[in-house]
């Protein structure tokens, strides 16, 4: 880094930004912190294209508010965090898939210019409440972030590492999988249906609000049971649960539009349909 560039902190989500941004505050800190809010771990990236992946977050996502697909997300505060007059300082636990792709996608665009990251590493990690496994940079508040001095952890991003990581985006875009997943470190393809098994096999054979089973399948993959980070929302999941419903892997009835119009069970003793309450879903 020369004396003349300016450090800006960088991380993805808005959320996450926030929580970076109060957490350098609270150390006297007053330096820039970019929020790059892609969300990279769902949907084409190859072209990147935003009006083909707003069309096909509309068509394999359904937000319990049912906007039209992703929204556009700006293009300045990539170019910001990458501009060459800057030294960018990247936050993020690579295992969590979302933070993971961006991450990528940021190195791509810094082509081989050095800057700094601060990786959380997901294990026991010292909380205020208590030491916990953290997977996910969302999941530290800013206080925990100053408690566990983070920011002393800065270190220059390796130029092996940066081979790697730029390798790694390359191939993942060359794929052009609907999903991307961490598994064992590394974040991978992974096809659209990935999290059907785990929506049936958490399925009951008792009529439930849809709600209440993308909140199981949810909090099964985030309290350890699995993999975390795996790029899992509950937009997707919703989406996939109203497929299988189609496809009859699950009965699924109500007319929607949110999560709590919906009721879902597997199929009553495996004798296919059977009549729902308020009728089939349409």
């Amino acid at each position: 880094m020369t004396g003349a560039s300016k450090v800006v902190h960088v991380t993805w989500g808005a959320a996450r930004a926030d929580s970076v941004r109060q957490a350098l505050r609270l150390q006297g800190r007053a330096e820039r912190v970019i929020a790059l809010t892609h969300v990279l771990d769902v949907g084409p990236i190859e072209p990147f294209d935003p009006e083909a992946r707003r069309i096909w977050f509309a068509e394999n996502t359904r937000p319990d508010d049912d906007p039209e697909g992703e929204p556009t997300d700006p293009e300045a505060p990539w170019a910001e965090a990458t501009d060459p007059g800057v030294h960018p300082v990247y936050w993020a636990c690579l295992t969590d898939a979302a933070e993971h792709a961006c991450f990528l996608r940021f190195v791509s665009r810094m082509a081989g210019r050095p800057f700094d990251i601060v990786e959380v590493i997901g294990s026991d990690f010292p909380r205020l409440s208590a030491a916990s496994t953290v997977w996910s940079l969302g999941q530290l508040r800013p206080e925990e972030m100053v408690a566990a001095d983070l920011v002393s952890g800065r270190r220059p991003f390796t130029e092996a590492e940066n081979e790697a990581a730029t390798a790694r985006w390359a191939k993942l875009r060359r794929e052009n999988a609907p999903l991307r997943i961490v598994r064992d470190g590394t974040l991978v393809s992974a096809p659209l249906t990935h999290f059907d098994d785990v929506l049936t096999g958490f399925a009951t054979g008792e009529w439930e609000l849809l709600i209440k089973l993308v909140a199981r399948v949810i909090g099964h993959l985030d309290d350890g049971s699995d993999q975390p980070g795996q790029g899992c929302s509950y937009e997707l999941l919703f989406a996939r649960i109203l497929a299988l419903g189609q496809s009859r892997a699950l009965e699924v009835t109500g007319s929607g539009p949110g999560m709590r119009d919906f009721k879902v069970r597997r199929f009553a003793d495996g004798h296919g349909m059977v009549p729902a309450p308020g009728g089939p879903m349409t």
